[in-house]
């Protein structure tokens, strides 16, 4: 696994009773491997992790490998606060025959560089599944910057960077000092739906936890980017921007499971201490959902 293209990360859907829906998931996953998206990843901020015991995300991730049969690769997300977790996220992800890992510098206290750098060996060490590293400094308040990462280039199975930037130009200039800090191929993605949207970052991957419910318009999306069809972006945009800023206005876990179910997917709430969204607010999102393709009828195609 390379880690390039559209990688959606899907929501982890709960039933009534707050367990995880896996036969819910599957239906997702299903949809996705038909979509065309280059993978999946579970079991990142989209799929609820930090709020799953080791038991669920073993579930979650056998669910979506079974449901995904071979047509697209699936990855884990094995981030935790204690390394120890994080290798044990690693081997289990390896035993249940997933294509890859995402492990992001999770921690009580912002780690630091030689923190992170050892993380990662430990984790490599554990696995021998290609490793995408995210850079998530919102949530774990460290900053990873292009250089640790060029640290880390003797770790063989690091093959990805999952990156954010303030706007277009920073992640670009992120990106020339990577490449410029490298002596072999790395893919440099990039994270954030809203940086996404902006339609001026092409990237080695766009991740996002939104494209697993909008596949086909984040598929279209990046086609235009690719191609420089500013007509075609531009029509993407105007449907796009309005989603994307309201899910973050939401706080982007409740706002996703609100849009799942906008989109038809049985989402549940998420997991509390996270509160629903108000029923005005879903009716709002409704609305929104109504413009994609992806949805007819209420129901993600």
């Amino acid at each position: 696994m390379v880690f390039t293209g559209v990688v959606a990360y899907p929501l982890t859907p709960f039933d009534a009773d707050g367990a995880v829906n896996s036969a819910e998931l599957a239906l997702l996953v299903d949809r996705l491997a038909q979509s065309g998206v280059d993978s999946i990843a579970v079991l990142g901020s989209s799929g609820s992790f930090a709020y799953l015991d080791a038991e669920e995300r073993k579930q979650v991730l056998a669910k979506a490998i079974e449901a995904a049969a071979g047509r697209m690769p699936v990855a884990a997300g094995i981030s935790a606060v204690a390394t120890r977790e994080v290798v044990a996220g690693a081997r289990a992800a390896e035993q249940l025959g997933a294509d890859g890992v995402v492990i992001s510098p999770v921690s009580y206290l912002p780690l630091t560089d030689d923190e992170l750098v050892a993380l990662v060996e430990e984790a490599a060490s554990a696995t021998t599944l290609p490793i995408c590293l995210y850079n998530n400094p919102s949530t774990t308040q460290f900053s990873i910057d292009v250089e640790l990462v060029a640290r880390l280039a003797h770790v063989p199975t690091l093959v990805a960077f999952k990156d954010t930037a303030a706007t277009p130009a920073e992640f670009a200039q992120r990106s020339a000092r990577l490449r410029g800090s490298l002596d072999r191929p790395l893919s440099h993605g990039v994270s954030g739906d809203s940086l996404i949207a902006t339609g001026e970052v092409a990237a080695d991957a766009w991740h996002t936890g939104l494209a697993a419910l909008l596949p086909a318009s984040y598929l279209a999306f990046r086609a235009a980017v690719l191609q420089g069809d500013s007509a075609r972006i531009a029509a993407e945009r105007s449907r796009l921007v309005p989603v994307v800023q309201a899910v973050q206005r939401l706080r982007k876990l409740s706002g996703l499971h609100a849009l799942g179910r906008a989109c038809g997917v049985d989402a549940g709430d998420p997991r509390r201490p996270l509160l629903p969204i108000a029923g005005s607010e879903q009716r709002d999102l409704a609305r929104l959902a109504e413009a994609f393709d992806d949805v007819e009828d209420g129901v993600l195609r």
